[in-house]
């Protein structure tokens, strides 16, 4: 069995303990939890695999530049933004954003309540205190909030809390993880997922 099937069988089964709305999540702490079945995996797969084809052929064409620092395939990568990007329209009932343009589209992923949003999904599942959501300069925080991700597992993704640009800018620190200094900011500054309709409508749920 494919690595790719193998991840939808362990996917198929929910794991005990988990408290499931509708969106199959969960909350510990101030984070929040999301499993995604099998159908999430392929639908994260798909849309990863056309990313990847076009920003090939944009390469290719000099259209735009591979700046990737990872050690992980181009397909990989997008393989976890689109996990990240799955849960998070989860939780907010939010459309995927699946329109590729060419050249990039700015980091943005996802459109909620007329405000845009980026999706940072990390592949860390734990990190030393404290984690931090990282942008490669402050112009890289394009949209009007940016939401923190990690991959706990191949079918479970945590959603740590959103951010504003603004909030972003008044509490970041430059930090260099060994590849130039970074603009991070600690995740007890941002506000859990679920307050994210609040913080931009000013109607509480």
């Amino acid at each position: 069995m494919g690595k790719g099937g193998l991840w939808v069988k362990l996917c198929i089964a929910r794991p005990s303990g988990l408290m499931t709305g509708s969106y199959g999540g969960y909350k510990t702490g101030e984070a929040m939890d999301i499993q995604l079945d099998a159908h999430d995996l392929i639908l994260a797969a798909h849309h990863a695999g056309i990313i990847e084809g076009v920003k090939s052929l944009q390469l290719g064409k000099g259209e735009v530049k591979n700046n990737k620092i990872s050690g992980h395939s181009d397909f990989a990568i997008h393989y976890v933004g689109m996990l990240g990007e799955v849960a998070v329209s989860k939780v907010l009932g939010a459309r995927l954003r699946t329109n590729i343009t060419v050249g990039g589209d700015g980091s943005l992923d996802m459109i909620y309540h007329g405000q845009s949003l980026q999706i940072k999904t990390s592949t860390h599942a734990n990190t030393p205190v404290p984690r931090f959501i990282i942008f490669n300069s402050l112009e890289e925080f394009s949209t009007d909030w940016a939401v923190s991700c990690s991959i706990q597992s191949p079918c479970l993704v945590r959603i740590h809390g959103f951010v504003s640009r603004k909030k972003f800018a008044a509490h970041l620190m430059k930090h260099d993880f060994g590849y130039g200094a970074r603009f991070c900011l600690d995740e007890k500054h941002m506000s859990p997922i679920g307050r994210l309709r609040e913080a931009i409508t000013g109607v509480k749920t």
